[in-house]
């Protein structure tokens, strides 16, 4: 069994993100093929496009909402929703609501 405490903790802005989004590794992946983040994405805060050669990632919204654009889709995801990359998958995140999103990023290495 692991307990990890560190959900008060501020979080960092990975690089190739912007506008003041944050990340939090609640569930690091130390030692595990797994990791479980909280992001917090102030208006205009979001990740530039990219994709995970090695990595199928879970977006689950918890609060506000979140818009995505895959270079031939473009949607967004409201409190409650949730979208799954898989590896190779590319993804572009920007928070477009006055409100702060805030969400969990389950990433499972494969």
């Amino acid at each position: 069994m692991n307990i990890w405490k560190n959900g008060a903790a501020a979080g960092v802005t990975p690089p190739n993100h912007f506008g003041g989004l944050t990340v939090l590794d609640v569930v690091p992946f130390k030692g595990s093929n797994f990791s479980v983040q909280v992001s917090r994405a102030p208006k205009g805060g979001g990740g530039e496009m990219h994709h995970h050669d090695d990595w199928s990632q879970l977006f689950y919204l918890v609060r506000g909402e979140l818009t995505f654009d895959t270079g031939k889709e473009r949607f967004t995801l409201k409190e409650g929703e949730s979208v799954l990359f898989e590896p190779g998958d590319p993804h572009y995140t920007i928070n477009e609501a006055d409100q702060e999103a805030s969400y969990l990023v389950i990433t499972v290495q494969q």
